[in-house]
């Protein structure tokens, strides 16, 4: 089978399109001819080795769907799956995994990869926030996979949702250092995946006993908020990521995001689609942070 393979850590030439032996199902696992390819931001930080990855060389990748091969469950053969790793082998034309979801009849394969992995994060992370209705919500990176569904979410749920996003996207242009500045006081929820020692201008924005929900780093560093700031205004920030969030709270949610998208309530964002030979122009297309929605792999 065809696959991406990663040799080294650096730009997006450091994948390469090889031919590789396809996996062994083991017991508990799916097999699937994958159909379309997930390439979340996360994985160009993987790859450029700011965040710490396995043993190289592997194929690549995380999120796809595609049809059972081969399954436990003989059901199971023919249907149309999302799959989650957290180990890899996404990026190629036959991947194994134990994480999988049946996809809606109605929802196409790209649409699922847009969807499974961050509207189900959105999802999980709204639970986690308890939005409700008139309160304001700040949405760092609404251009975003997860942060389109975070605000699209909360303005369901009636909240009121002041966005950033790079590359003027939105009112608030996160590409300026002294964006948080900009943002309105009485916050009542952050959702806060920008990172870095600045966020902690945020906690004077945000109205007493609010929440911070902490999940991403697109700046490459840990966001830093003094207990100091916190305890004084009885602000709650909460810690979202790792196998433990994505393995339990998103994962028990996956099938509701899936659920959303097929009746129409959520409608996946697709920026562009690429042929697997074209992962390293996908993956600077992620990395430009140009676009709006998700970049997707088709085999």
């Amino acid at each position: 089978m065809r696959a991406v393979v990663q040799h080294g850590t650096g730009g997006p030439e450091v994948l390469k399109v090889e031919d590789r032996p396809e996996p062994q199902r083991q017991r508990g696992e799916v097999l699937v001819r994958t159909e379309a390819i997930g390439v979340p931001f996360y994985e160009t930080q993987l790859r450029s080795g700011l965040i710490p990855a396995g043993p190289e060389p592997a194929i690549f990748g995380h999120e796809a769907a595609g049809i059972v091969l081969e399954a436990d469950d003989e059901s199971l053969r023919g249907r149309r799956v999302v799959t989650m790793s957290f180990t890899g082998g996404a990026y190629a034309e036959v991947v194994a995994a134990s994480q999988y979801t049946l996809v809606p009849d109605d929802v196409t394969p790209e649409q699922a990869v847009a969807a499974a992995v961050p509207a189900s994060v959105a999802l999980a992370l709204m639970n986690a926030a308890d939005v409700k209705a008139g309160e304001t919500v700040l949405v760092e990176a609404a251009s975003g996979a997860i942060g389109g569904y975070l605000a699209r979410l909360a303005e369901q749920k009636g909240a009121r949702v002041v966005a950033t996003a790079g590359h003027g996207k939105a009112d608030i242009d996160h590409d300026d250092p002294d964006w948080r500045q900009k943002v309105p006081d009485g916050i009542d929820v952050v959702f806060e995946s920008i990172g870095g020692p600045r966020a902690a201008e945020l906690t004077a924005k945000l109205a007493p006993f609010g929440r911070i929900l902490a999940y991403g780093l697109l700046s490459g560093e840990f966001p830093v908020f003094p207990v100091a700031g916190l305890v004084a205004r009885g602000i709650t920030l909460i810690g979202f990521g790792g196998p433990d969030a994505y393995g339990k709270r998103v994962a028990a949610v996956r099938d509701e995001a899936l659920g959303l998208v097929a009746n129409g309530t959520l409608t996946p964002v697709l920026d562009r689609t690429y042929p697997l030979d074209d992962v390293a122009a996908a993956h600077a297309r992620v990395e430009s942070r140009e676009g709006v929605g998700k970049v997707v792999l088709v085999p």
